[in-house]
């Protein structure tokens, strides 16, 4: 069994709308984000289904998980989203459908939307949901539940989550930690876990200074005037390095746009010389032609857009990572205009470094 359908464009769309998630990845997570490996994918994808044959859904899910994220494919996360469910952690297999959804709308392929919508919509009477209530929030608080940041914006909102425990995990600089262990409330129902106001650490413990700050600690005399930062270096590198995988990306989004240009150049010339009489009549050949030529274009343009974005992140990244101590570099301002017709393509960058 294949995971995905024979449809390049499609495929090539599903790679271009994942790139402007790396841009805002660590370095290392880029660079391993980057790294997909589409035969490891379809041997993990693979071992899934057999595990699945064989009734083994447990072992099954992170099979079909770790395939989706060395090659992303909507058949691959339909088998995810599926397993999920029918291994009961439906907040997670509802938010794998409508992730499968979009990808198929995307796509424009309305029967798979279609599927993985009902599939989801079947779903939502089951989920159960899970409000964190702040009380008294402090700056520097954090809010982990199953090990996993909840973001300040989520507090007070019945958020999806799989049935059974949970771990709540609150922390804030010069505050004693505050845990607990809970249990989700049944299908349809909503669990509020009320995170009560910090106590104030005991005298004795001291906070980390924030990295990065240089504060002093007690007894010495603060680092030298002209000591180099590490940090400092340690983050110009890594915005180099960011600077470099942004770059490729934004290469590769522009090289994609390019072919793509010309596939759908040459479609639309011969629909027009071969199939049709006017723009609007034409025999069933011709229909093709001018449909796939559509979608050429379509990847076309996201192929500039991504292509631009990613060269001028690199670009900025690039320039912001020159500045050494008290020298700061001069902002980059930058522009990117995608210009994409009928029959052909490019990305306008303008720039101020």
């Amino acid at each position: 069994m294949k995971r995905r359908g024979s449809d390049p464009a499609a495929a090539c769309l599903a790679a271009l709308l994942s790139l402007p998630a790396l841009l805002s990845l660590p370095a290392g997570t880029a660079w391993a984000q980057m790294a997909a490996d589409p035969a490891a994918a379809e041997a993990l994808f693979r071992e899934g289904r057999d595990l699945v044959a064989q009734g083994k859904l447990p072992e099954a899910c992170p099979k079909f998980a770790a395939s989706q994220r060395l090659d992303p494919g909507y058949g691959t996360l339909w088998n995810l989203a599926d397993c999920l469910s029918r291994t009961g952690r439906t907040a997670s297999a509802w938010a794998a459908f409508r992730e499968a959804a979009d990808m198929a709308r995307r796509m424009a392929q309305d029967d798979r939307e279609a599927k993985a919508t009902r599939r989801a919509t079947e779903l939502e009477p089951q989920l159960e949901r899970m409000t964190l209530a702040v009380k008294a929030p402090v700056p520097g608080l954090v809010v982990k539940r199953d090990g996993v940041l909840v973001d300040d914006a989520a507090w007070g909102v019945a958020l999806p989550v799989d049935p059974g425990k949970h771990a709540i995990e609150v922390t804030a600089p010069g505050k004693a930690p505050f845990t607990t262990e809970v249990t989700s409330a049944g299908p349809g129902k909503t669990l509020t876990v009320a995170i009560p106001a910090l106590a104030d650490a005991p005298a004795g413990a001291t906070a980390a200074s924030p990295a990065g700050t240089g504060a002093p600690s007690a007894g010495t005399s603060g680092p030298l005037p002209d000591a180099p930062s590490a940090s400092s270096d340690s983050g110009a590198s890594t915005r180099r390095t960011l600077a470099f995988v942004s770059g490729g990306i934004g290469l590769a989004g522009v090289v994609v746009g390019s072919v793509f240009g010309v596939t759908a150049s040459s479609r639309w010339s011969k629909a027009r010389d071969e199939h049709c009489r006017t723009e609007t009549l034409c025999d069933a050949e011709g229909v093709a032609l001018t449909d796939d030529a559509s979608k050429a274009a379509t990847v076309s343009t996201l192929g500039f857009i991504v292509g631009g974005a990613g060269i001028a992140a690199g670009v900025a990244l690039f320039v912001s990572s020159l500045g050494g101590g008290d020298d700061k570099p001069q902002a980059a301002r930058l522009t990117v205009a995608p210009a994409v017709g009928q029959g052909s393509g490019g990305v306008l960058v303008l720039g101020r470094f």
